[in-house]
């Protein structure tokens, strides 16, 4: 995509239709129906403007590329390497400060690693930059000694976050009975420091990842971390990325794991073990609204197209020159919170759809060994074909093609562009209703589709649709807000700081 029609896409998914026309000018070549569309509408009010929202509370950043454990189950891709990148090792101290404007209406801000997150040499730096917010950091403990458990302490670490997932081939350690061992040694190192200095931070958290392997483990575990004055803990699937752990996975036995997880974590709970499953004291088969959505931003290597959640969705906008709260309530913003807080799920983007968040019981399609039919190794072809009858203006030959194309295809980017194309057939027949319909169908399928937003934005305010009437966010939405700071006295060293219960 072109600089100049990216910027014009860009002033459209922000509202800025005087800035798009100017820059459009009187020769649209190639964006005459985008052109139409910003002069019908440039009068009207934004689209979905009631779906604004405050600048999210939990930011994420990724501070170091570099892992040493590699586990079976990194999706990162540290199972086979040390370093993703030869020159590239560590989140620096400026791209950190960079990120300052976000950081501000932030509560909660957790330093993490696509690798392990205590290797970056920049961490006393970060956390000198967080005292006025609730800081945490992840780690596999592995790197903890003495010398840096003290510098975290006086750099005022709220809550230390340890991976750890028992005996399991897939997770850290590898089951490996002398990195479970050293695991629980560090676990009491930092313990009997925070005694010996007389601190109650950082309180230790600690997030399991369940799997066939561990999933009988977890009474032992969450024993072993009450024995160790671990207050909280989270546990989460092992998600897999392949077929292999697919089978290592919850996954294949859905119910009867989920029976297991609920039990242990009950027992704990009342126990006085604070275990929850993403916010929750017990697993719910199908969540009203994903966890992530509309309150955690998560800024990882491509820092201008920030992460909304732990899962592929990319948005289709990058942040560029944009104020935070220009960028989190842009077009594509909105139209998302109000996919995710209506009462139907049958319009959310494909990749939330079929998410384990949402749906836990149909990560198993994304595994199945299903045989590539006759017909879809044609999509392509039918695809292609359907794009030469459009140019040549054939278009209800074309448009047989491509919804052809929609009915046959298994693959979600292809007939999120086929559905775009016929979105731009109805525009052509005048028809911006059904323009509108297949421009929805073409985002739920390719979120990242920055031109099929532009014109979604521009066909809202022409048609006048909202989508959702007198609906308000599901009110089981709330701020993540158990995590509270521990207490730390700025005023006197960190040796004489009062001991402080959670």
């Amino acid at each position: 995509m072109g600089n100049r029609k990216a910027e014009i896409l860009h002033y459209i998914l922000t509202d800025n239709l005087e800035h798009a026309k100017k820059l459009i000018g009187a020769h649209p070549k190639g964006l005459e129906k985008i052109a139409q569309l910003v002069s019908k509408t440039i009068a009207q009010p934004p689209a979905l403007a009631k779906w604004k929202s405050p600048l999210p509370k939990i930011f994420t950043t990724s501070v170091s590329y570099t892992c040493g454990i590699g586990c079976e189950m990194c999706n990162a891709g540290f199972s086979d390497k040390t370093s993703l990148f030869d020159d590239y090792k560590y989140l620096s101290r400026e791209e950190f400060d960079a990120l300052s404007s976000w950081l501000k209406s932030a509560s909660h801000v957790a330093l993490v690693g696509l690798g392990e997150t205590l290797d970056s040499p920049h961490i006393e730096y970060f956390l000198n930059n967080l005292k006025n917010k609730i800081s945490f950091i992840s780690t596999s403990g592995m790197p903890l000694n003495r010398k840096l458990i003290e510098k975290l302490i006086q750099s005022q670490l709220h809550y230390l976050n340890l991976s750890f997932d028992g005996q399991t081939t897939s997770g850290h350690g590898s089951a490996r009975a002398i990195y479970i061992k050293k695991f629980w040694k560090k676990v009491e190192l930092v313990q009997k420091i925070k005694q010996s200095l007389n601190v109650s931070h950082p309180a230790l958290h600690l997030t399991v990842a369940v799997d066939l392997e561990n999933i009988d483990q977890m009474d032992e575990i969450l024993r072993s971390a009450h024995n160790n004055d671990i207050l909280s803990v989270d546990l989460i699937y092992m998600i897999p990325y392949n077929r292999p752990l697919y089978k290592k996975s919850v996954f294949p036995r859905w119910e009867n794991s989920k029976n297991k997880i609920n039990a242990v974590m009950k027992t704990w709970n009342q126990f006085g073990l604070h275990v929850r499953f993403f916010e929750k004291s017990k697993i719910e088969v199908a969540p009203k609204t994903c966890y992530f959505v509309d309150k955690h931003i998560m800024f990882n290597l491509n820092r201008q197209r920030p992460d909304l959640c732990c899962g592929p969705l990319d948005m289709p906008l990058e942040i560029g020159n944009l104020k935070p709260e220009d960028y989190w309530n842009s077009f594509p913003f909105r139209y998302f919170r109000s996919l995710h807080f209506s009462d139907s799920r049958e319009e959310l983007p494909e990749k939330c759809r079929s998410c384990w968040v949402l749906n836990p019981e149909n990560l198993k399609n994304s595994f199945s060994n299903k045989p590539r039919t006759h017909s879809e190794a044609f999509c392509l072809e039918w695809y292609n074909h359907a794009s030469l009858l459009k140019s040549g203006q054939k278009i209800d030959e074309s448009a047989s093609f491509f919804q052809k194309v929609i009915q046959t295809t298994s693959d979600p980017k292809l007939k999120g562009k086929a559905w775009f194309h016929l979105g731009e057939i109805s525009l052509q027949k005048n028809q911006p209703k059904e323009a509108l319909a297949n421009m929805e169908k073409a985002v739920q399928f390719c979120f990242d589709h920055m031109l099929a937003f532009a014109y979604l934005s521009l066909l809202y305010r022409l048609v006048g649709k909202e989508k959702v009437k007198d609906h308000e966010k599901n009110p089981d939405y709330e701020y993540f807000d158990f995590f509270k700071p521990p207490h730390i006295n700025n005023n006197k060293p960190v040796s004489s700081v009062q001991v402080q219960t959670m």
